[in-house]
């Protein structure tokens, strides 16, 4: 078996970069999917974006078997992991916890010092295996019902559940649990569904910690 080695994409790599997102299509349904054409723009470094966004490919020998996205907060010293995908022919081998492995590796350490957390989402249609095998790897869960909102049907609520995994035991001085997760889902969904869905919900999401 060819080893497995996960890298960081360019935007100059564009070859790379295309293959990268038609495998990213084909790996998740609609209601999870952002724009191919999304990614590609927010992936270019700019003032504008303060939140670095990350594609990582994942090859056997040549060949991509999947990939990663991450959104890194420096001003919350955390990741958030989008996607993590594997190649929908070559699932139930264990490719996406090697590549989370690697992933976590090389996101422990972000642009103010070491990150803090990591953060990943499920929903169902990511199977019970993914969460159980994320469990397995060291991260938590909140009970809470995670409100994604699908990109397909607007306002459609996609019950998920929020996770993390935890790089070192002090969170960053002036961590806000509640703060930062309004800011990450008004940031993928909007201020008025982040209003509607998450805020009545947010309680839930704060006395798991200590």
């Amino acid at each position: 078996m060819d080893k497995l080695t996960v890298k960081l994409l360019r935007p100059a790599d564009h070859s790379g970069v295309d293959e990268f997102l038609r495998l990213y299509q084909r790996s998740f349904n609609p209601d999870e999917r952002v724009s191919p054409a999304v990614l590609r723009q927010v992936m270019v470094p700019s003032p504008k974006r303060v939140n670095p966004v990350h594609l990582f490919a994942a090859y056997q020998g040549d060949r991509l078997v999947g990939g990663a996205c991450t959104l890194a907060l420096p001003a919350f010293s955390v990741v958030f992991g989008s996607y993590i995908f594997v190649d929908p022919e070559l699932r139930g081998r264990g490719l996406g916890m090697r590549i989370l492995r690697q992933v976590l590796r090389q996101e422990r350490r972000g642009p103010q010092g070491g990150n803090w957390r990591f953060y990943v989402e499920t929903t169902v249609a990511s199977g019970p295996r993914w969460p159980t095998a994320l469990a397995k790897v060291g991260f938590r869960f909140f009970p809470a019902i995670w409100p994604l909102i699908s990109y397909k049907v607007f306002g459609k609520v996609v019950a998920g559940k929020l996770g993390y995994f935890q790089f070192r035991k002090s969170p960053p001085r002036r961590f806000s649990q509640p703060a930062f997760l309004t800011y990450i889902h008004a940031l993928f969904y909007g201020p008025d569904l982040t209003h509607r869905h998450l805020l009545p919900r947010l309680k839930y999401f704060v006395t798991i910690d200590v």
